[in-house]
């Protein structure tokens, strides 16, 4: 089998986690064809060394490997199809975004016909990650075509997990937003507990990492409060956006006859408590920025700001070793 760093890579849909990923591969070396709807996101692409496609279709013929980055399970079927219809035999299609499990084996399962092959590849860190090529992704697919499109995996991906067959990698990203987003909700109500007793969210931080409650979500307080200023400003709310993420979590399960009720009332309550959160935040008096971390450009509470890092973003304190094929 030919090496994949020798063929066309497509992406599909170069928004903020898109376009970040499309920038990592073309660092990397790869030729990559990009589409989206917005020229501009493409035209910064084209800056960077890419080729703008006139379509998805043209993507589609030009290309041995597409990411597929579109924002929602219509969007995957819709465009999945048209990519399948147009690729040649022995085409891969990454799909990236968070979806429902059924949606990417029924597209795998069309692409069968077409010689097709379709893998979901969850990415989970954010964009900021996503510059820097240090996603973790998880996996869903057969083994041959994972270690094909390995080398392509780490041009934007750090820790890399092949969690199984077609599906597998949308299950593991649903599991992983379930135990981030249902935390951060319990963090939510644990700072307005410290604050109606007068404490300070800075002082809470550094306490619980030093103690049983110590999370990736506490060492980068700050960040979803960030996040959600930068969409608003973009006209995108957000909050919907997480709530909407846990009711993923709570379909898929209900697909297999699994109930989930403690995700379902989570889902049901976030986007009201990121309102009223936001609201908080809005009358309270400015304060100066709080820095990031040197390595993955995420938040750093106020324990890690003297050395500038997380410790688990060095390599000492890492609990994986580096990822080979």
């Amino acid at each position: 089998m030919a090496s994949v760093r020798d063929e066309q890579i497509g992406v599909v849909g170069v928004g903020n986690m898109g376009g970040a990923i499309a920038r990592s591969i073309l660092r990397e070396g790869f030729e990559l064809t990009a589409f989206d709807l917005r020229s501009q996101a493409v035209e910064e692409l084209v800056q960077l060394g890419a080729t703008a496609a006139d379509s998805v279709a043209d993507v589609a013929g030009r290309s041995k490997v597409i990411s597929l980055v579109v924002v929602s399970d219509e969007q995957v079927r819709d465009v999945g199809r048209t990519i399948v219809d147009a690729a040649e035999p022995g085409t891969c299609v990454l799909v990236h975004s968070t979806v429902r499990p059924g949606t990417v084996v029924e597209l795998a399962e069309l692409a069968t016909d077409k010689g097709v092959q379709v893998m979901d590849v969850s990415v989970n860190g954010g964009s900021e990650k996503a510059t820097r090529g240090t996603l973790t992704l998880m996996v869903g697919g057969p083994d041959e075509s994972v270690q094909y499109c390995w080398p392509l995996f780490e041009a934007f991906g750090l820790n890399i997990f092949h969690l199984g067959p077609v599906g597998s990698g949308v299950v593991g990203k649903l599991v992983n937003n379930l135990i981030a987003l249902g935390s951060y909700a319990l963090q939510l109500e644990a700072m307005r507990l410290g604050a109606t007793y007068g404490l300070d969210e800075e002082d809470i931080t550094t306490a619980v990492i030093a103690s049983m409650g110590d999370n990736r979500g506490i060492r980068t307080w700050g960040r979803h409060d960030r996040k959600r200023a930068i969409r608003a400003a973009q006209g995108t709310d957000w909050s919907e956006r997480m709530g909407r993420d846990l009711e993923e979590a709570a379909i898929a399960a209900g697909a297999h006859g699994l109930t989930l009720p403690i995700t379902a009332m989570i889902a049901e309550a976030m986007p009201t408590m990121l309102r009223r959160r936001d609201r908080e935040l809005a009358v309270k008096p400015p304060s100066d920025p709080v820095p990031l971390c040197s390595v993955c450009d995420q938040d750093l509470a106020a324990a890690f700001r003297e050395r500038g890092v997380h410790p688990e973003c060095t390599p000492e304190g890492s609990p994986f070793p580096a990822n080979s094929d």
